[in-house]
């Protein structure tokens, strides 16, 4: 039997120059170019096949083998034809990014069911000819069944078709027309080929429409981070937004390496950037090495890598995030080093923990941003008020763009001395305007413990600030009177470069250190770090003072606060309003007081808003009193001529 096999020849030399161009590309290690890869092999095997069988028919042999070999390569055809239909429908479901679960049942029904049907046939089809068999004179004939064969090719032609035109407004244009005329090329091929036996054309037109759809294929380079071989943030965002887009509910897992900085400067940034690669070579594998489950990794930032895990058991996505953790803070072995890796990992789940991409970005750097205070390695995220810090971070946004245009005020509270005058020191407080143009104390709604960019800028602007004013009020006066209470944050009291810093500023402002009061709050001392604590006692060398704010209210360490140069201690809202509730607890409250008075610590009582408030504080014996009701900030240009008018009129 003569056959036209110029096509296949032809597709043979187009596939294989994509091969080589794909093998001379960046290998992206995503989904849609491994289907991909799989669509080439599976056309491939099955043009090859298809040649060999049909040089086989044109050149008959007489050996025992010859009928065997018919059929080896007859079978093979088969399956790799089917498999060309089953890799079409993966990919359009890589492009669409849908996962079905191949545990469950409903995933291998609508996905390989067709498939494995086709290899029971092909099997059975070597007793009994269903599909296709050859006559004595090795001549190709097609079976009862083979009309089912391709009832299977065409089932996932036509789901693959659905999920196009479903999806049809999450796909690019190009892409979409693409897959859509891969449709028309292997109808086309099919009926020419089952019309016109001697025409081998149907692998030809099935590669002809592989290539266009080559064309669709990202670069790499925009897709992947070139230094540790894994797809990138740009990569994650078009994943997870096509999810999201579907409403897709999905797991991902989130690792952070902890100390990539203290890598670099231990062991160089090649070396850190080795052993960050050698961990992401692990956590590419890791799915599969682990439970058997499909997951990519992504780069989402420096030092944190995104697992997006392919099922719908979240046990089983706990229990490969559990497994991550464990591994990664076991010594790493890397250029004859072993090398310790400090992580947190942590999950989030669509559509239980987040609705929207921004939503997903303000959590994770919540969470990474304060990553620190976790202990154990996986953080309970049922444990987070994500309100709360969100409604934090909001005003970090604001306050950052209110000190980048320089909007941010300070203003100047009076502080009420034991003998109700006014004292010369004031209380810097820093207000940020809201989008409604309102003013806002920004440390009511961030907290000191936190350890972001904004709060230390929050720090350096209102400190640069109030130093400047100090200088005009006290006209170089090195004895002058006027003074000021600065808050300052955890995050800026540890920085190991802030003693010098400050020294700097005190000299460029010509500003006295007795002139500054740092004020932290009772938690921030509590839990701050060997660095911050070193620099708060040096501190004592430049005569400045220490001030412990929010007293009652948070984490509290009565050696920490001896040892350090503090000399007052304002004691919070609540404690105030709790002596006023009954005389035990007033008597427990001025006993707080006398016992600061015994270690010549002055006592303040702050948030002092009404005259109950005022009568309360100075019946547990406080030195000091703050508040509106004593008076609200004003700026530096009214503080003088406020405390001048007190003394001329009286409060």
């Amino acid at each position: 039997m003569q056959y036209n096999f110029y096509f296949d020849t032809c597709a043979l030399c187009i596939l294989a120059t994509i091969g080589i161009i794909s093998l001379s590309r960046k290998r992206v290690p995503s989904s849609r170019e491994k289907v991909y890869s799989l669509l080439l092999f599976a056309v491939f095997m099955s043009t090859l096949f298809e040649r060999i069988e049909t040089f086989l028919q044109m050149n008959p042999y007489e050996g025992a083998w010859y009928h065997y070999a018919e059929m080896v390569c007859g079978s093979f055809y088969f399956l790799a034809h089917l498999g060309s239909g089953l890799c079409y429908l993966l990919y359009i479901m890589a492009v669409l990014d849908i996962f079905y679960d191949t545990k469950s049942v409903k995933g291998f029904f609508v996905v390989y069911l067709g498939y494995v049907i086709g290899i029971i046939t092909v099997i059975m089809n070597w007793f009994s000819p269903l599909l296709f068999g050859y006559d004595e004179n090795g001549i190709y004939f097609r079976g009862s069944l083979i009309i089912g064969f391709y009832l299977i090719a065409f089932y996932y032609i036509v789901y693959g078709v659905t999920l196009t035109l479903k999806y049809s407004n999450l796909m690019r244009r190009k892409t979409k027309v693409i897959i859509l005329t891969h449709v028309g090329f292997v109808a086309l091929g099919i009926y020419l080929q089952y019309r016109y036996p001697q025409l081998l054309i149907e692998n030809f037109l099935s590669t002809i429409s592989i290539t266009l759809v080559f064309i669709t294929l990202q670069n790499p380079s925009e897709m992947v981070d070139g230094r540790i071989n894994v797809l990138n943030r740009r990569a994650f965002f078009e994943s997870l937004g096509l999810k999201i887009k579907k409403k897709t509910p999905h797991y991902i897992v989130f690792v952070t390496i902890d100390n990539v900085r203290a890598l670099s400067s231990e062991i160089g940034n090649n070396q850190a950037d080795g052993v960050i690669k050698t961990i992401a070579g692990y956590l590419k594998k890791v799915g599969r090495r682990e439970l058997n489950i499909v997951t990519y990794v992504y780069r989402y930032s420096d030092n944190i890598f995104a697992i997006s895990v392919n099922t719908n058991d979240k046990k089983r996505a706990e229990s490969l995030m559990y497994k991550i953790a464990a591994r990664i803070r076991e010594p790493w072995n890397y250029m004859d080093m072993t090398i310790k890796a400090e992580c947190h990992c942590f999950m989030m789940s669509y559509p239980d923990r987040y609705g929207n991409l921004a939503e997903l970005m303000s959590k994770v750097e919540l969470i990474s941003d304060d990553v620190a205070q976790w202990s154990d390695a996986v953080i309970d995220i049922d444990k987070i008020d994500f309100k709360k810090k969100l409604g934090a971070y909001d005003y970090e946004v604001l306050a950052k763009k209110n000190i980048a245009e320089k909007k941010a005020i300070v203003k100047f509270r009076p502080i009420l001395s034991k003998i109700y005058r006014i004292d010369y020191t004031a209380e810097a407080v820093c207000y940020i305007y809201d989008d409604n143009e309102r003013e806002v104390e920004v440390r009511k709604y961030i907290e000191d413990t936190g350890s972001t960019q904004t709060i230390i800028d929050i720090d350096e602007y209102v400190l640069k600030n109030t130093l400047r004013v100090l200088s005009f009020w006290n006209a170089g006066d090195k004895n002058g009177k006027y003074r000021a209470i600065i808050p300052m944050s955890q995050a800026g009291i540890s920085r190991t470069d802030f003693l010098r810093w400050f020294k700097a500023l005190l000299k460029e402002e010509k500003v006295e250190g007795s002139w500054i009061s740092l004020k932290l709050t009772e938690t921030a001392i509590t839990t701050m770090n060997n660095v911050a604590e070193r620099n708060l006692k040096m501190l004592g060398d430049i005569n400045v003072n220490i001030i412990v704010d929010e007293y009652g209210n948070g984490y509290g360490n009565i050696e920490r606060i001896i040892s350090l140069p503090v000399v007052q201690i304002n004691f919070a809202k609540s404690l105030i309003k709790m002596a006023g509730k009954s005389k035990r607890m007033m008597n427990v409250i001025s006993g707080l007081v006398n016992m600061f008075h015994d270690i010549s610590l002055f006592v303040c009582a702050s948030g002092v808003d009404t005259a109950e408030d005022k009568d309360i504080a100075e019946e547990i014996g406080c030195d000091y009193l703050i508040g509106n009701y004593m008076g609200k900030p004003v700026n530096d240009s009214s503080y003088v001529n406020r405390i001048d008018e007190y003394f001329e009129k009286g409060y």
